[in-house]
């Protein structure tokens, strides 16, 4: 897998940009680690095609807000529009699953997924880690670097 803008991504940045009259943008999206070796997610995935996220009950998806110094945005080297993401911390203490992605969900009403006016976490964007890590061997885990690159 690459780092990949998802069709419910696609929809609400489309919306966000264009119709501001059909969406209610959220304050914040929400970040999470998965094992994509496994889920496989495609362009039309969303958040329910995620079955490799870690269970331990200290692990919890992190937060990161629109209107902080959550996400830096910047022209990168190549010329190409980036959005990062600050570094978020998980507690895998009690984690075993091994991760090798990243989710950013959002929640708003889909028309994709047809939410019928009923806001839903959606599948924003979803990246690959620098490697395979396995939580049973790690009590803290950082996302760092993390976020999408439109060329």
């Amino acid at each position: 897998m690459t780092t990949q803008l998802h069709d419910t991504g696609e929809e609400f940045a489309i919306k966000d940009l264009f119709r501001e009259d059909q969406i209610t943008k959220p304050t914040s999206v929400s970040i999470g680690l998965f094992n994509d070796s496994t889920d496989s997610l495609a362009d039309d995935s969303d958040t329910g095609d995620i079955t490799t996220e870690p269970t331990g009950s200290n692990y919890a998806g992190q937060t990161a807000d629109f209107s902080s110094s959550d996400f830096s945005t910047g022209d990168n080297a190549s010329g190409n529009w980036e959005v990062v993401i600050a570094d978020q911390v998980y507690d895998t203490s009690d984690s075993s699953q091994d991760v090798d992605a990243y989710y950013v969900e959002i929640e708003y009403d889909s028309e994709d997924t047809s939410d019928g006016g009923t806001p839903a976490q959606h599948l924003y964007w979803t990246g690959d880690l620098d490697q395979t890590y396995d939580l049973n061997s790690v009590d803290q885990f950082t996302l760092s670097g993390a976020g999408l690159e439109i060329n």
